[in-house]
């Protein structure tokens, strides 16, 4: 299942992260945007899972439209209790059909996540436009939560290695 993070956690809401890409998708001129790295799934829509017992990103993609519909494709169970979310939520394997149904659209997509598979469902009907999915550039600029969690993390960490250290030598 997944799971919210506060945007006081996080330093910003899911919906002003969604705005922010909508004005670079309207900029483009693309009709759509698919998301098919799941840790940028993630961080636009401030949710974590337990899909791996390694690491808390979510296993899913989503289908942005320009106009702010968002189709999550995922375990359906997984987003029961995340009622804040404004998504339609498909299951995983409905995937491959509403790809297929896309036709006439400009869909940008990022070819370094994106598989060769849902790249060839969306090129029979729609142009492409490959570029480097926006979100990877919005991770990269901190904010101010994000910088002061991060020192915190760090301070923990170091903390946690002194005693490690402490203790082997011991």
């Amino acid at each position: 299942r997944f799971y919210l993070l506060d945007p006081k956690t996080v330093g910003e809401t899911s919906s002003s992260k969604i705005k922010r890409l909508i004005q670079i998708l309207k900029k483009d001129g693309s009709d759509h945007i698919f998301i098919s790295a799941p840790e940028n799934v993630a961080w636009l829509l401030n949710i974590r899972g337990y899909d791996s017992i390694y690491s808390p990103v979510p296993n899913a993609r989503l289908l942005i439209k320009k106009n702010g519909e968002i189709n999550i494709f995922t375990n359906p169970e997984k987003l029961r209790k995340l009622k804040k979310i404004q998504v339609i939520s498909h299951n995983e394997n409905k995937i491959e059909k509403m790809l297929k149904q896309l036709s006439k659209k400009k869909v940008w997509l990022d070819s370094y996540s994106c598989s060769i598979f849902y790249k060839s469902l969306l090129i029979k009907k729609n142009k492409i436009i490959e570029k480097i999915d926006p979100i990877h550039f919005f991770k990269s600029i901190k904010n101010n939560t994000e910088i002061k969690n991060i020192k915190k993390s760090h301070l923990n960490d170091g903390v946690a290695l002194t005693k490690f250290l402490f203790w082997l030598k011991k």
